[in-house]
């Protein structure tokens, strides 16, 4: 789009020109500002935020209670609220820094990279299956979702954790087990959606390339980079030759093979041995299952061998040696020879011929991609079609970052030099790259970015609520060697991170959106934690990593026609375990708004829809929790209901109910008691306590982080 002004004309796809916009601006490293209240401030955080509110004539909320901190720092850092042992624990904990000490406690722990990991995953549409046109398993998947979770706990710097994630498959390694790690994170590549049928090869490299370069540009840069694949982007300094600049990079990898699948050769997600034998047992299975249907022909024709031989049907046996020589032994092929010896001979071949035709178990593999044989160049494609072609366009970068030749050999992809590029603050995207990460955790953490389009910092993106303060998280993340969990730690030791989120008339009337932060924002558990929550406190949960959730399923996770074989939503591990399947998510996933796995997704949808409370209050998954959680009531406290309500308010809500809620729930308890059908039953007081768990899992006290 060119927009005509008097006196000069403006092209928005201009690079050059595009860097003056405020996410292309080098970070200014700005100063904490001095504020009216020096008292309030914890950290320089508090100084960006107070001086914003004082401007405009707001004062903070208060500072939330211990219970209420305790409770928000564990949801927010390891998705799971505090068991009420380690409540009590930090509250009855008097020193100073006990706050801090329990900050550091849940940043190493194992489910920080279970919490923080799926944050990734959303960004990289992370799936178990490929979805589209015949939604094939990927039954491999699962490798690359653990090797994200073993990256954020491991703490790995983010500028390393791309290029891993981008790639890993290129990388020097000092030992298979580091070749092999490396290699997963690449898996990053190959999870998104692909067409797998009906399309021309050509087309299908180029979309495959594209959904590459738009899943990168929105997660680490903030951009809209697909829009320039057509023409120049019409709001962003994106132009078309700098897209295929890029694409060359992608068109250059392979992530696609031939591979055997139901009955045929199928173009399929690319799979490599792991492990020290590596590729020798995944060529031996792929080998298999190319040659099983003349193996187990063979083998038929050796065991009908056997049988002529035992019948002493002579003619048909020679026949069959003329026909079939290979299907019987060379000893049993002799007439003359004696019956024992020529049906030893043939039993041996049948088990020699029967064992080579039963499948071998799937070997150790992984979602891995590699470089082309010869990389090359992209051409422009005119109006994005695959097949009308332009000028070619040389491997390179985004001209509205830096002017700075690539560096791009014509030996490789550029993917390497591509994936360190987006973190170089000398001639790179550092800079912008910092600000879009800096702003996605502050996101996770308060609920709303400084940013709110958390995957758009172009022109038709919002502008930051506090500038100044983003550059700030954004040079303290450099400093920090792009350390994810020191930034964290930084946000949620601040004082406005402590802030209640006490309602202010005043200051609604001013903000009504808090965008100016005068107080804590309310937030609903996402469906992981809402699950994992009713688990915990059932005492169901099983804390133990897991391994692949599909293993059950067939080579199509949804198949055409009757799909009695379905993904299993019945594990006791963490949600971040459950399988995701392209059209077949979990019930509980669907209801409450889980990330979209065909799509880079930095923002989940945020609704409040009365499928939600229905969801809750009649889901076995949800009825199941509530009578474990009546069990272990039983169970742990057997003689009080005074103090079994005081049990069950702990383990769901966090904390224990006031005076008039103590004798609400021992009255409603006892009023179900009696009520027909269940006071003549044994387990009642089961079936009453199992009621009184399952509504208060059903309240917003539980379902919201205060």
């Amino acid at each position: 789009m060119v927009v005509q002004s008097a006196d000069k004309v403006e092209d928005p796809s201009d690079p050059v020109a595009g860097r003056e916009h405020w996410a292309f601006r080098p970070l200014n490293h700005p100063a904490a500002p001095q504020v009216g209240d020096a008292q309030w401030p914890r950290a320089a955080i508090d100084n960006f935020v107070l001086a914003r509110l004082e401007t405009a004539k707001l004062s903070p909320a208060p500072d939330a209670d211990r219970r209420t901190l305790a409770r928000r720092l564990f949801i927010q850092l390891i998705g799971l609220p505090p068991t009420p042992e380690q409540m009590a624990e930090f509250l009855a904990d008097e020193r100073s820094d006990a706050v801090e000490r329990l900050v550091d406690e849940l940043l190493r722990s194992p489910h920080f990279g279970e919490r923080w990991g799926r944050h990734w995953l959303d960004l990289a549409r992370y799936a178990d299956s490929n979805g589209l046109d015949e939604n094939f398993l990927f039954r491999e998947a699962w490798r690359y979702r653990n090797r994200v979770i073993e990256c954020f706990n491991e703490d790995m710097p983010y500028d390393r954790l791309l290029v891993e994630q981008i790639a890993g498959d290129l990388l020097p390694h000092d030992s298979i087990e580091q070749r092999d790690r490396q290699r997963l994170s690449a898996g990053f590549l190959l999870v998104g959606p692909k067409v797998l049928l009906g399309n021309n090869p050509d087309e299908r490299r180029m979309d495959i390339a594209d959904e590459q370069l738009d899943t990168i540009g929105r997660t680490v840069l903030g951009q809209t980079l697909g829009c320039a694949r057509c023409h120049d982007h019409k709001f962003d300094p994106i132009p078309t030759a700098d897209y295929y600049a890029l694409a060359g990079i992608f068109t250059s990898t392979e992530v696609m093979e031939q591979r055997y699948m139901l009955g045929q050769q199928r173009l399929m997600e690319r799979l490599v041995g792991i492990g020290e034998e590596d590729g020798e047992r995944d060529d031996a299975y792929e080998k298999y299952w190319r040659e099983s249907s003349k193996l187990k022909e063979r083998a038929k024709q050796s065991k009908a061998a056997l049988e002529l031989l035992e019948k002493d049907d002579e003619d048909a046996l020679q026949k069959q040696v003329k026909e079939k020589p290979e299907s019987v032994a060379e000893p049993a092929r002799d007439a003359s020879a004696e019956k024992e010896a020529r049906l030893a001979a043939q039993k041996q071949l049948v088990d020699q011929d029967a064992k080579a035709a039963e499948a071998p178990p799937i070997p150790p593999r992984a979602m891995i991609p590699r470089d082309v044989d010869k990389p090359h160049n992209e051409q422009i494609r005119l109006a994005g079609q695959f097949n009308d072609k332009g000028d070619e366009v040389q491997r390179g970068f985004l001209r509205v970052i830096s002017d700075a030749h690539s560096g791009i050999s014509a030996e490789v992809s550029g993917r390497l030099e591509f994936a360190r590029w987006l973190t170089d603050t000398e001639t790179g995207a550092g800079h912008l790259a910092a600000r879009v990460l800096a702003n996605r955790v502050w996101h996770h953490l308060f609920g709303q970015g400084i940013v709110r389009t958390v995957d758009n910092f172009g022109r038709t993106g919002e502008t930051p609520s506090h500038p100044e303060l983003l550059d700030h998280l954004a040079s303290e993340l450099i400093a920090a060697n792009w350390s994810i969990k020191s930034l964290v730690r930084q946000i949620v030791l601040s004082r406005t991170f402590a802030m209640s989120s006490r309602h202010d008339e005043a200051a609604f009337a001013v903000d009504p959106e808090n965008r100016l932060l005068w107080r804590a924002n309310r937030r609903r558990l996402d469906p992981e934690t809402l699950r994992d929550a009713m688990l915990q406190a059932a005492g169901t949960l099983d804390l133990t990593p897991m391994d692949s959730s599909v293993w059950y399923l067939g080579d199509q996770a949804t198949a055409v026609g009757a799909n009695t074989n379905r993904r299993r939503t019945d594990f006791p591990n963490r949600s971040v375990y459950l399988p995701v399947i392209r059209n077949d998510l979990p019930e509980l996933f669907d209801v409450f708004d889980f990330a979209d796995p065909q799509t880079t997704t930095g923002r989940r949808s945020e609704t409040m829809v009365a499928t939600q409370g229905l969801f809750v209050l009649n889901d076995e998954s949800v009825m199941a929790a509530a009578e474990a959680t009546a069990k272990r009531l039983l169970k742990e406290v057997p003689s009080s209901d005074e103090a079994r309500g005081d049990r069950m308010y702990e383990l769901i809500v966090g904390s224990p109910p006031s005076a008039d809620e103590r004798q609400d729930i021992v009255a409603f308890v006892a009023s179900v008691k009696e009520q027909p059908g269940i006071s003549d039953n044994a387990d009642a007081s089961e079936k009453a306590w199992a009621i009184a768990a399952h509504a208060l899992f059903a309240s917003s006290r539980f379902q919201i982080v205060e």
